[in-house]
């Protein structure tokens, strides 16, 4: 599904990342398969919760998305932390020129779109993918389903003669709430199909009672995703794009 980015979904994602410490889990994993630190573009970044992590590593980050919300968010994210490395570009990135030494695509992308990144990075570039095409929330017939997964991934690179390493991994990327009518506005917007009542039925069933002050109410969540490796060096026949 594509994230509609405003006020409320950039605080929910904000919210999970600092309760769960998602994003900087996730950084111990992308690290150490980046051994030069030099510049870094993150395609598609949304609000950018994990080059806020990484930008101590690198000297420079870019960070592009087509939402100006979630920009905007990031903005205010940089100017609060001060941090002065990294820089925020309003594209598609699918139409980006240049290069940089590492590029990162999580959870978005397509068939294509190993190609065109690839031509972006000097060095390696980093696809992060959903484990299945099901929804992570809601009963299974409400789930909104996903365009690609690690399979489809793996068999589009294949196709195309792409050299890559996969790992596969998973990390707590569950859902804290302020109040219940929080935790029902968020299952509406990440489900499909569910009437009022049914919504109400299905929180009953999965959300917990956590007895924090800030957030009482979690809704838990594994997030299984692969992680793939491609580097530039073993696959010579993507011409740079200069």
């Amino acid at each position: 599904m594509r994230i509609v980015w405003n006020e409320q979904s950039t605080r929910w994602f904000h919210d999970a990342s600092r309760y769960t410490g998602y994003n900087r889990e996730l950084k111990k994993l992308l690290l150490p398969l980046i051994p030069g630190r030099g510049t870094l573009c993150d395609i598609g970044c949304g609000a950018g919760l994990i080059d806020l992590e990484l930008a101590p590593q690198f000297g420079r980050i870019t960070c592009v998305d087509i939402s100006p919300a979630a920009l905007e968010s990031l903005q205010a994210d940089i100017q609060e932390l001060g941090i002065p490395n990294i820089d925020v570009l309003c594209a598609d990135g699918e139409a980006l020129t240049g290069q940089w030494d590492t590029v990162i695509a999580l959870f978005h992308g397509g068939r294509d779109a190993c190609g065109k990144y690839l031509r972006l990075a000097r060095e390696q570039l980093i696809l992060v993918t959903h484990s299945s095409l099901r929804g992570s929330f809601g009963p299974e017939t409400n789930q909104v389903r996903r365009c690609f997964d690690v399979a489809s991934t793996e068999a589009w690179l294949k196709e195309a003669g792409v050299c890559y390493h996969l790992t596969e991994h998973s990390l707590e990327y569950g859902q804290p709430f302020r109040d219940r009518q929080d935790a029902f506005a968020f299952l509406r917007a990440y489900t499909a199909g569910m009437t009022e009542d049914a919504l109400e039925r299905h929180l009953d069933r999965v959300l917990t009672s956590t007895g924090d002050p800030e957030f009482p109410f979690y809704l838990p969540k594994k997030k299984e995703f692969g992680i793939f490796l491609i580097r530039r060096a073993e696959n010579p026949f993507f011409e740079a794009n200069g």
